[in-house]
């Protein structure tokens, strides 16, 4: 195989089924080989040709050709959404210096999530239109913000991911200056809303000279960057995702709703009943980078260090990722599970395992997961995985314990798995479902203190 090829597997319970899985497979490809045929363009300047009116193309070769093909959609005169991932930083900066001096967006590479004019670009949910306009180097925290504002009646004009390394001293944020630049120029756009890591020093200061000029009311999550500095620039400081969402529903007289502390109490104090007393950690099987650093802040300050597989979310590095430590927090979106393969945001089979295997340890209290709900993602992802936990809770009783299992799912009820019928799902199973990736976590981390201080 190569890098370019696709490989479908079919588990079935008996050959019928797998001929009917392959039968049906046939079809499906045999049909879009159909539209292929009537849509397929040999270079982007004969697409371009047959679609005049065109103005955004999205990219998503293998990294090392990446640069190439956004060159020539970028001299074609085309915004881009460049999906690629392991694009070098060099070929990163080229990509935007050209854009930039075009006057187009280069949105990417890595970038997951983008909304323009209402059309939801790869993995973005769908969102309702309204005020606020997003550039974010997440896409997770895009996706985030954009889900608390259409729960609460509102919604996004436009949404631009700048893809994760945009904000790193070799590309220097450039598509975050472009990206506040068209968002400023944007008739639809009201509100500016700006979701970060903390960028790097050099080019932070860039970054914030600009939102000082911003002449639109904005919203400003860098995550880990001081309070102070964000204000003098005259915008608003949000300290984590749901704050920002919630600052920005204020702006407009709209709030969103969260578990209180008393509730995650209340929750706690009944997960923990019929624990085992040697069940004491907390393990973290997450999406993407973003919640699963959200979620070790938030929970680190109440139980203390956790082993995590990304330096972003803590100095103590797993040493081996089919062995958790104590507390450990696992990103199944980096790189070493995702070579060769889709992101667990579309294959939801890569963390699947580790639900076993975490609850496979008997000093394991809670297992905490996210799920991220998408167009081209799994139809069902909390369906795909309740087998696995209702295994790990008999696992678990049989060994006179309990496992309390907490989530988080981040969607819309546009999409299409709708987030109600996945969080009803979830809770039917005896999973404790949560508003948010950051109120989850906080209950993980009361459960485990709870079950700390009783024994």
């Amino acid at each position: 195989c190569s890098d370019a090829d696709y490989v479908i597997v079919a588990e079935a319970d008996s050959q019928e089924a797998f001929e009917a899985a392959v039968d049906e497979m046939r079809r499906v490809m045999k049909q879009n080989n159909a539209v292929e045929a009537e849509e397929s363009y040999a270079t982007v300047a004969e697409a371009v040709a047959a679609h005049p009116k065109a103005n955004l193309c999205s990219i998503a070769v293998p990294g090392e050709y990446a640069l190439e093909e956004v060159k020539k959609a970028l001299n074609a005169g085309l915004h881009c959404c460049v999906f690629s991932n392991n694009v070098p930083l060099e070929d990163e900066r080229q990509m935007k210096e050209l854009a930039r001096e075009k006057g187009l967006l280069c949105m990417g590479p890595d970038c997951g999530v983008a909304n323009i004019n209402g059309a939801a670009l790869v993995l973005s949910s769908i969102n309702a239109r309204g005020p606020f306009g997003i550039v974010g180097a997440s896409g997770t925290g895009i996706q985030h913000v954009a889900a608390i504002l259409h729960e609460a009646g509102s919604g996004v004009s436009q949404t631009i991911g700048t893809g994760g390394n945009d904000l790193k001293e070799p590309v220097g944020g450039l598509m975050m200056l472009c990206g506040i630049d068209a968002l400023e120029a944007d008739p639809e756009t009201e509100y500016i809303i700006l979701i970060s890591r903390k960028p790097a020093e050099s080019v932070l200061q860039k970054v914030l000279d600009r939102i000082s000029r911003c002449k639109k009311p904005r919203v400003v999550l860098f995550m880990g960057c001081e309070r102070a500095r964000i204000e003098a620039t005259g915008a608003i400081w949000a300290e984590n995702l749901d704050a920002c969402g919630q600052k920005a529903l204020e702006l407009i007289g709209k709030s969103a709703e969260f578990e209180t502390e008393a509730q995650l109490d209340a929750m706690a104090a009944e997960a923990v009943k019929g624990m085992a007393p040697e069940q004491k950690y907390v393990r973290g099987a997450f999406s993407g980078g973003t919640y699963m650093d959200e979620a070790v802040h938030a929970m680190e300050a109440v139980i203390g260090p956790i082993y995590a597989n990304n330096p972003n979310a803590s100095p103590l590095q797993l040493p081996d990722l089919n062995k958790s430590i104590e507390n450990t927090c696992i990103d199944y979106g980096e790189e070493e599970f995702t070579q060769g393969r889709p992101h667990p945001a579309i294959d939801a089979g890569v963390r699947k395992p580790a639900i076993l295997r975490e609850a496979a340890d008997p000093e394991v209290a809670v297992i905490l997961l996210d799920f991220i709900l998408t167009p081209p993602g799994h139809p069902d992802p909390a369906g795909y995985v309740l087998d696995d936990v209702r295994r790990a809770q008999k696992l678990a009783r049989q060994r006179g314990g309990r496992i309390a299992f907490v989530a988080s799912v981040l969607g819309t009820t546009a999409d299409f798995q709708n987030i109600d019928d996945q969080r009803r799902k979830l809770m039917e199973t005896g999973v404790l479902v949560c508003s948010t990736n950051y109120k989850a976590a906080q209950l993980a981390a009361k459960i485990i203190r709870l079950k700390k201080e009783i024994g």
